[in-house]
């Protein structure tokens, strides 16, 4: 272990250790001392404060209701700067440790680029440190094969991990570092200052907000830094991320308490989804069907969370950005009929968005930027759709979980098994991202699925065309096997492979057994002791804190 200023932190990852020396600096651990020893208290307010809110939901004192102090305010937040005014396309689940990916990122023709340390990346040490120093040579001009220049590159939106998330390789005062402000801490130091000199940042995505309560504390950390490193306050911007339930009745408060630093709302269909089965899914009229077949955009409950987040946004002068569309094309000969109708269907379901008012999404494949810069040009050849304000009179309180009609298919219990287990497995291969069926799924498909077989276990669902059948954990145990069975069978030939997909089975039944429902599917596996020691050994580390 290193130490210093009373900063414990673990030594270089194998053949990472110049990239550790670079990154992890005298001045970088004091100013990450110093950040911990300003807010960390705060961070544990805000963690009991979570706490309170769901023993209040289980209490049963909760009801759907709008909340919002700022409401009949006259305000708006700071004007953006130019190159936040067009916001239309960006890159989403981009992990700054899978270096090919991020390089190539930095040359495409969209508008930003999530840098994710949060939903697509998972925080194996090698990862953290890799992912740092490849965002801070990007933006120093160093990075191998990258432009020299970062101006010429689409804006990078730093996406720390959320306040779920602890670095385990760190230690300040004998305490663990919470993710969020190990990651905010590097970054910034070693990169706020030269961003902000050339006009392309800080900015940031902050994800799993739950209240403005939240985003005040952000605010709090940004104004902080600001004066710390000697930014013109109002620099450090940030997008929110509305992804649960609870912070969907507190938009516009959310946006007010970060108004100098905002940039706007985001929306984000599963995670969201997912925020109602973690706070309500032991309730059976809260039951989510099958999302492949009866969950889109096009349900009450998702248009007119999508609505209001728009109206929220551009009433107040901030812009409204969409999910991402996972799909991936096919690569090789005779694809290119699969690949335009791929393509026309993305368009046909990001062009409802852009009519109603969103002001840009992201994609994963970089194939298809042209194609959705296209889309774009022709339906909103402006920089963005601030003059469009939804009308909201219909939208209630209510109307946000109203779960849509529907049930349980055994084609949709399948996926949700194989997204669930697939993504534990590539978690333990060092991955926060894997692709199937055509499509990438992360943290959010990952947190749906296993949602989902959590609460159909537990509400006993009946299941479509068999009559008397009801999802049960005996079942989803059978399921699991023929899923484990068919891998074994196609890709997953090797001892290591097999055994790593063994032990993916059994955490996905402890988290679909619990007693209570675990919160956050990153948290339960970047917590556990398999992933830990796992990697620990790949990377040599001395130990596990």
């Amino acid at each position: 272990m290193e130490n210093l200023k009373d900063v414990c932190i673990e030594r270089a990852p194998h053949r990472l250790e110049a990239a550790y020396g670079e990154i992890f600096t005298r001045g970088a651990l004091d100013f990450l001392h110093d950040l911990f020893t300003e807010f960390d208290s705060e961070v544990e307010k805000l963690l009991r404060r979570r706490l309170e809110r769901q023993l209040y939901i289980k209490q049963g004192k909760w009801k759907p209701e709008f909340r919002n102090n700022s409401e009949e305010l006259d305000w708006k937040i700071n004007d953006l700067p130019v190159r936040l005014r067009n916001r239309k396309l960006d890159l989403g689940d981009v992990s700054p440790a899978n270096t090919t990916n991020f390089v190539d990122s930095l040359y495409a023709k969209v508008q930003g680029i999530q840098v994710d340390f949060d939903d697509g990346h998972c925080p194996t040490w090698r990862n953290t440190v890799q992912g740092l120093y490849n965002v801070t040579k990007a933006v120093h001009a160093g990075l191998p094969g990258a432009p020299t220049n970062i101006q010429d590159c689409p804006i990078l939106m730093l996406r720390p991990r959320a306040f779920n998330m602890i670095e385990h390789h760190c230690m300040i005062g004998g305490k663990q570092v919470i993710g969020p402000l190990f990651d905010f801490a590097i970054l910034m130091y070693h990169n706020a200052k030269l961003m902000a000199d050339l006009g392309v940042g800080p900015y940031f995505y902050l994800s799993k907000i739950e209240g403005p309560n939240e985003t005040q504390l952000w605010n709090k950390i940004f104004t902080w830094t600001e004066h710390r490193l000697n930014l013109v306050s109002g620099t450090i911007k940030a997008c929110v991320l509305i992804e649960n339930i609870l912070a969907a009745y507190r938009m516009e408060d959310i946006l007010h308490s970060i108004k100098e630093h905002a940039i706007g709302l985001n929306c984000g269909i599963w995670d969201y989804s997912a925020s109602i089965i973690a706070k309500f899914g032991d309730r059976s009229d809260f039951m989510i069907p099958d999302r492949n077949k009866y969950v889109n955009m096009g349900q009450p409950f998702l248009k007119n969370y999508m609505k209001l987040l728009i109206h929220i946004c551009h009433k107040r002068g901030a812009l409204a950005t969409g999910g991402m569309a996972a799909k991936i094309l096919p690569c090789g000969k005779g694809s290119n009929n699969v690949i335009d109708d791929i393509i026309e269907s993305v368009k046909m379901a990001k062009s409802v968005e852009i009519e109603a008012g969103v002001d840009g999404f992201m994609i994963y494949d970089l194939r298809m930027v042209e194609a959705i810069n296209d889309l774009w040009e022709h339906k909103c050849p402006t920089d963005n759709q601030l003059r469009v304000l939804p009308d909201v009179h219909h939208v209630t309180a209510f109307s946000l979980v109203k779960i849509p009609d529907g049930g349980v298919t055994m084609e949709g219990l399948e996926n949700n098994i194989t997204v669930a287990l697939l993504f534990i497995y590539h978690w333990f291969m060092g991955s926060g991202v894997f692709y199937l069926n055509g499509a990438v799924e992360d943290s959010a498909t990952a947190e749906i699925s296993r949602s989902q077989i959590w609460q159909w276990i537990r509400q006993r669902a009946p299941i479509e065309g068999k009559p008397g059948a009801f999802v049960t954990r005996s079942l989803v145990y059978t399921m699991l096997d023929g899923v484990i069975s068919k891998a074994y069978k196609s890709w997953c030939t090797s001892i290591p492979d097999r055994k790593r997909l063994l032990s993916s089975k059994y955490v996905l039944l402890e988290i679909i057994s619990s007693r209570n429902y675990i919160e956050y599917i990153t948290t339960f596996l970047s917590d556990s002791h398999k992933f830990r020691t796992l990697h620990n050994k790949n990377d040599g580390l001395e130990s596990k804190l």
